[in-house]
């Protein structure tokens, strides 16, 4: 039972060491940029404005 305790506790601390680091990449805006796809499925970063979809027929 000690022996997975022990590895219980180190998956624990190698899971939060992984977590900070991970965090600590998204604080870099240009890494930021490259993980984050979402902000190229919003549009966020366009400069060319395209039209808006209607959604109701008229």
């Amino acid at each position: 039972m000690k022996l997975v305790e022990k590895i219980l506790i180190q998956l624990a601390i190698a899971h939060f060491v992984l977590l900070f680091i991970a965090q600590m990449l998204l604080e870099i805006p240009n890494f930021k940029l490259f993980t984050n796809k979402s902000i190229y499925y919003e549009g966020v970063i366009k400069d060319k404005k395209e039209p808006a979809l209607e959604t109701i027929d008229r």
